[in-house]
């Protein structure tokens, strides 16, 4: 059957915040428990939601990665060929595909070829991947690089992890500014799903709740829908007793199954028009 896959990433302009835990637990539970068909690609030059599913010790010498989208030609002459879907794709489990990440990404954001930017969606554009997968999740690098544009560019929807602690307000103000400068020069419909609390602690202390109130009033947050749900704190995971993957833990897995019902609600009432 035909499908019209929704390209999201998730982002936020400040690291440690459950970026790729979200990223790879919305991915997995859509695929085993919504029977979604899922493509998870990670443009985050630490690769962790790749070494999530993947060995580290087994990808060393692999060249199918999303590296092989931004590599810069040797020859000005030398005309680009688009990859085929089966030359980076690698399947993970039934329902769930990845395109993986690559320590590499950090050359790439010293390339001067402004066509860059555009290979990514035109990745998903030429192999019509939309028609294959129910959703493309973009785990995005906590940097303003090449990269995370070319993720947002190939976007439709953006949705904001945010973990409750004093600088919490810095990556949103700095994303806010650099997507409308994108939307603006590069005329796109981006919509933003929302914000998601993470790594929530069962009890929040009282400067925590002053840090998440004075967050929320902010201009910065002013025009975001704020989840009602969101991730908690799980030891276990933190250090990583079963792994990264946060449906191998029941808090996690029924947090992500609030998570993935709002998001999908949100989707269905904003609606808009895919970026493909």
């Amino acid at each position: 059957m035909v499908k019209n896959g929704k390209v999201i990433s998730i982002i936020n302009m400040k690291g440690g915040v459950g970026k790729t835990a979200l990223s790879v637990g919305i991915s997995s539970f859509l695929a085993e428990n919504r029977d979604k068909k899922i493509l998870l690609i990670d443009s985050d030059p630490q690769f962790n939601a790749t070494q999530a599913f993947i060995d580290p010790d087994k990808y060393e010498e692999d060249t199918k990665t999303i590296f092989q989208l931004f590599k810069p030609q040797t020859e000005i002459a030398e005309r680009y060929v688009m990859p085929k879907k089966e030359e980076l794709i690698t399947n993970i489990q039934e329902n769930l595909d990845i395109l993986k990440g690559d320590l590499n990404l950090v050359l790439v954001n010293k390339s001067s070829d402004s066509g860059l930017i555009k290979r990514l969606k035109m990745f998903i554009k030429v192999n019509k991947l939309r028609e294959e997968y129910d959703y493309i999740i973009i785990d995005c690098p906590p940097t303003l690089t090449l990269y995370t544009d070319s993720a947002l560019i190939s976007s439709d929807y953006y949705l904001i992890p945010n973990r409750i602690d004093r600088y919490s307000g810095i990556g949103i103000k700095s994303l806010n500014r650099a997507i409308s400068d994108l939307i603006y020069s590069e005329d796109l419909e981006l919509k933003c799903l929302g914000l998601v609390y993470t790594m929530v602690e069962d009890q929040l202390t009282q400067k925590q709740n002053d840090i998440k109130s004075e967050l929320e009033s902010s201009k910065a947050v002013e025009d975001i829908y704020i989840f009602s749900s969101n991730s908690s704190f799980v030891r276990d995971m933190q250090v990583g007793r079963q792994g990264p993957i946060a449906i191998r833990y029941g808090k996690s897995k029924k947090d992500i199954s609030d998570i993935v019902d709002e998001m999908e609600n949100r989707l269905s009432s904003i609606g808009g028009n895919n970026n493909g």
